[in-house]
This record gives C-alpha cells, sequence and structure tokens, in this order.
C-alpha cells in the first residue's frame, strides 16, 4: 500500500513541476496560450483579369491591399481562354500579421503592380465575384511625369501560431520527463 502511495505521490509531484516549467516557458516569452475565439474565415475574391482589354499572362502577380496594409498575393492562371484569379484576405485578427479585413472594409487590387479600376467590399460570407481591369492611359502632350506605383511586395502572407505549438510542446516534454524519473525512483526502491 505505501508503495502505491509513493508512486502517485511521485506522479502528483510530476504534475505540479510540469505546470510550473510551462508557467516559467511563458513568462521567458515562448508563447502563451489564450482562450481567444479563433480567427475568422478570410473573404474570397475570385474573377477575370484584362489589362488594356487582353487576357494577362498566367503568372501575373494580383495584390489586395486595405488601407495600406498588404493583405494577401496571388498569380493568375488561365482558364477557357480567360485570365483568373482566386484570393483569400484575410480578416482583421488582433496581433496577427497581415491585418486586414472586417465586414464592409474596401479592398483596392493590383494588377502587376497597377492598381485595377475596381475595388472589392470586404465580406468572408459569400464569394466575392469581381472581375478586374486595368487600361493604360494615353499620353497626351501637356502631361507632367507620374509617379510609378512600386511594384507589390511578394512573400508568403499566412501567420502561423508556432510559438504556443512550441510550449505546449515543452510543457508535454517536461511532464514526460519528470513523471519518467519520478517513475525510475519508485521502481528503484522498490527493489530494495
Amino acid at each position: 500500500m505505501t508503495k502505491v502511495l509513493k508512486v502517485l505521490a511521485g506522479g502528483w509531484l510530476a504534475a505540479v513541476l510540469g505546470v510550473a516549467l510551462f508557467a516559467a516557458a511563458g513568462t521567458l516569452g515562448a508563447g502563451t496560450v489564450s482562450a481567444e475565439s479563433p480567427p475568422s474565415p478570410p473573404a474570397r475574391f475570385a474573377g477575370t483579369v484584362l489589362v488594356d482589354g487582353q487576357p494577362v499572362p498566367a503568372g501575373t502577380v494580383i495584390e489586395a491591399r486595405i488601407g495600406n496594409a498588404a493583405c494577401g498575393v496571388t498569380q493568375t492562371f488561365m482558364q477557357g481562354g480567360q485570365s483568373r484569379y482566386v484570393l483569400d484576405v484575410p480578416a482583421l485578427n488582433p496581433g496577427a500579421s497581415p491585418n486586414c479585413g472586417v465586414d464592409g472594409a474596401s479592398v483596392k487590387f493590383y494588377i502587376g503592380g497597377k492598381q485595377a479600376a475596381q475595388t472589392g467590399t470586404w465580406a468572408n460570407y459569400q464569394l466575392n465575384e469581381l472581375n478586374l481591369t486595368y487600361t493604360t492611359p494615353t499620353p497626351t502632350a501637356t502631361a507632367s511625369p507620374t509617379a510609378t506605383p512600386r511594384p507589390p511586395a511578394t512573400g508568403d502572407t499566412v501567420a502561423t501560431g508556432s510559438a504556443a505549438s512550441a510550449s505546449w510542446l515543452l510543457a508535454i516534454a517536461g511532464l514526460g520527463v519528470l513523471a519518467f524519473g519520478i517513475g525510475g525512483v519508485a521502481v528503484a526502491r522498490r527493489a530494495r
């Protein structure tokens, strides 16, 4: 009976030490866990893409921006002789990057770095069909030079929560190591 109590006491001690280890890892910046709701789904935009009345080549970069924030990037593809795009624009999620859309927000689109004539309205409860066009301005004799828009920054726009996952992994590993060590001590004492 005393052996059973020692094993139970060892397991309790391992659990307390594991919780302490997890709490310490959280205060050291390894990540925190919160009881927040999951992030909102993105708004999906899709449609055709034309520049000067012609389909753009497959692989043309399409970027979405809300205010000054780059909120998604994709490339065009050909389907049935049409140049098409599909682009997910993330929701406003505090602390996330990018931190973008809310219901009704105005979404600007850029075709190869040039602002499309159309803007969209952010809504994540429906497919937002929006055909994009850009027409090259015709030069005039008295026109002054205009600044060329910067090409969009490319890269991964998906945020990950790997810090929180790493904290959980550390806590579980710590509990396992402690329980295994305490269990070994209990077995060694039993063998005496």
